[in-house]
């Protein structure tokens, strides 16, 4: 379980707490040092989100609240990159981890608007090769059950191989993980449902996906993306590290290790709080080289199911257009209102094999769990260190965002939930102090 970082003393009353570091290296960058802090919370509001960044002793946390299209709250807490000091600040870009999974279902309900292709129709008719559940070949696989986790596909068997793979110099094609024939085939691959039988959570359907909108549009997933996503709603956002000319604004990501983990062999060299991810100190990575490369080959490449990289005041312009009729200001338009309608509407419901009641719409969990009595739409992302969310509702038109780049998150939970505990703490604050208060 990837989480992360860093050993603090209690709250001051002047908002500002001491970060003690017990180690060299990696973690011995805070020192005695005040946490930076910007945000237009009252301070009674700024002590409880402290109080709980200490109790979960996270590095950095950013969060933004909108209301009726209006920016009503903010805060950009602790550290960007801890190891250089570098603040968290309004335009801190973040790896949004599976927050992204709704800007790859915008991309293809594009598509289907535009009638390139249709929810219902069978994958293989896009990807140009067979696609069937060993267990149920008489059963096609549709794009909606990819966009709702309802496919069958699995992210175990041989996908971990397939995703280094597509990482990697040489990467594979698609085909080689869902084709019957593929090299990264296994059983496990599958679940043993039908699809559009049950959930089942598939980074790899997402993968799917995103191979689907290049074949149909003929451009790269991420390329796509930019040019009809982000663009038209005036994010500064892409898949692609190579299309933001200064990587300074990037939070590092850090994986937590603790006590127990540190003690298995393949952890004992591990500090608390490791950097796993955009740790780039200020320089850009060597450019991707995609010479050649064909779109609708492998899009995993561009990792659709959790690789998009934005701050939180550009993902509000996003979440605005999901929460209202797909546009921003009636020019800014990503969809259709009828498609965005189709995204929120529930397209399967039931309760998962660990007992948790689940209800997802297309690239959107739908959930009564964050506030009572209320349903809100949006998504939640956790990889590498990584934990935050967007949530919003529709009714009373407000939206909550919130990224964390490493804290030791997961410390309290001993069985699966719909959100972690420091989510409900965090989104329930927020909630209470902006949006209740408001009157609504």
């Amino acid at each position: 379980m990837m989480k992360h970082f860093f050993t603090l003393i209690p709250a001051l009353p002047l908002i500002v707490f001491l970060i003690l570091c017990e180690i060299s290296g990696v973690n011995a960058f805070f020192g005695n040092t005040d946490i930076p802090i910007e945000t237009n919370a009252p301070d009674a509001t700024k002590d409880s989100l402290i109080a709980i960044m200490q109790k979960y002793r996270v590095i950095g946390m950013n969060y933004l609240v909108v209301r009726k299209g209006e920016e009503v709250g903010y805060g950009c807490f602790g550290y960007a990159d801890a190891e250089r000091k570098v603040p968290m600040k309004r335009t801190t870009i973040f790896r949004i981890a599976s927050i992204s999974k709704p800007i790859a279902a915008t991309a293809l309900l594009q598509l289907v608007e535009k009638k390139k292709c249709r929810l219902d129709d069978n994958i293989e008719k896009h990807l140009g090769f067979k696609v069937r559940n060993p267990r149920h070949r008489k059963r096609a696989i549709t794009i909606r059950h990819l966009l709702t986790h309802t496919s069958g596909l699995s992210d175990e068997g041989g996908y971990g191989e397939f995703l280094r793979a597509s990482y990697g110099d040489a990467p594979p094609p698609l085909s080689s993980i869902l084709a019957a024939d593929g090299i990264y085939v296994m059983k496990k691959n599958w679940q043993t449902h039908p699809p559009g039988k049950k959930f089942h959570y598939s980074n790899l359907g997402y993968g799917t996906i995103a191979t689907i909108i290049e074949k149909k549009s003929r451009l790269r997933f991420d390329e796509y993306c930019k040019k009809h996503v982000f663009q038209p709603l005036g994010m500064h956002a892409s898949f692609n590290v190579d299309d933001f000319e200064s990587v300074d604004d990037f939070a590092v990501l850090y994986s937590h290790y603790s006590e127990e983990e540190k003690a298995r062999e393949e952890y004992k060299n591990k500090n608390e709080f490791e950097p796993s991810m955009d740790a780039y100190r200020g320089r850009k990575p060597q450019t991707k080289n995609f010479t050649g490369w064909k779109p609708g080959f492998n899009a995993v490449v561009h990792s659709p199911q959790g690789g998009a990289r934005v701050s939180m005041i550009d993902l509000a312009k996003f979440m605005t257009a999901l929460m209202g009729d797909g546009s921003i200001d009636k020019k800014s338009r990503i969809l259709k209102p009828a498609s965005v309608r189709e995204m929120r509407k529930t397209q399967w419901s039931g309760t998962l094999g660990n007992g948790l009641l689940r209800k997802t719409g297309l690239g959107l969990t739908i959930t009564k769990n964050l506030i009572q009595g209320e349903t809100l739409y949006g998504h939640s992302g956790r990889a590498y260190g990584f934990q935050g969310m967007m949530y919003f509702n529709c009714a009373k038109k407000y939206g909550i965002i919130i990224f964390m780049n490493g804290g030791d998150y997961y410390k309290d939970e001993k069985e699966p939930v719909e959100f972690h505990n420091i989510e409900l703490e965090l989104f329930r604050l927020l909630h209470e102090r902006y949006i209740a208060m408001k009157g609504h």
